[in-house]
């Protein structure tokens, strides 16, 4: 019976068959695996831009933080010589004082604002709460207190992990057509065990691709 299969010309049609499912499948492995690999690029390159936004408005607030406890540090000193005017004798000096009060203090308090303006940042030693005024600044941002580059590289990790596993299941379905082609090729004693060969190698490397596949799109929540 075995010779008549060997002998049989349906063999070669069965073969060449299988040989095109396993070409066109190790095609589509080879693109998912490139399409893998670039997903793996898209995001570590999103990482990047999102830790560079992040770096960006926390540069910027901390700047913005600065600047405010400068003025509000000049409105500070300018307070206390205005109390200090006020407080003496000379005629001379209460009337600067109160020039200062009406004109120069209101201007700075502004500027200030709101360190010198919203009761919530005064702390009971007389300086200021840097550290709420900070974290109002980044809750000013929620979008891009969200960011998360992080993240970004996890998943840019997972990619590079799947890619590195598909490539191995691409190479065993390569090995499986060069042992189909073979049993095209073959002694017609030899066709059925290359063939035999050629067809376990597909299977297995059918499975392990779809098993990776599988994993990953697990770890990753449902995404592909």
């Amino acid at each position: 019976m075995l010779k008549r299969l060997n002998e049989s010309p349906r063999l070669d049609i069965f073969i060449a068959i299988i040989i095109a499912i396993v070409s066109a499948t190790t095609a589509f492995a080879a693109w998912r695996a490139s399409m893998v690999s670039s997903a793996a690029g898209d995001a570590i390159r999103q990482g990047l831009i999102d830790a560079v936004k992040k770096q960006a408005a926390t540069s910027e607030d901390w700047r913005k933080l600065y600047e405010e406890a400068g003025h509000a540090q000049t409105y500070a000193v300018t307070l206390a010589q205005v109390e200090a005017f006020e407080n003496s004798e000379d005629k001379t000096a209460q009337a600067q004082a109160s020039n200062m009060r009406q004109y120069l203090l209101p201007s700075l308090q502004l500027v200030a604002d709101p360190l010198t303006t919203d009761e919530k940042y005064f702390k009971s030693d007389g300086t200021y709460d840097l550290d709420l005024r900070f974290a109002d600044l980044e809750a000013d941002a929620p979008d891009l207190a969200a960011l998360d580059p992080q993240a970004s590289f996890k998943l840019s990790d997972q990619y590079s992990s799947e890619q590195r596993w598909l490539t191995v299941g691409v190479v065993l379905l390569a090995i499986s057509l060069f042992w189909l082609a073979l049993s095209q090729l073959s002694m017609k004693r030899s066709r059925l065990v290359t063939l035999a060969i050629g067809v376990g190698i597909y299977l297995f490397g059918l499975i392990w691709f779809g098993l990776v596949e599988l994993i990953f799109f697990s770890m990753r929540g449902g995404a592909l």
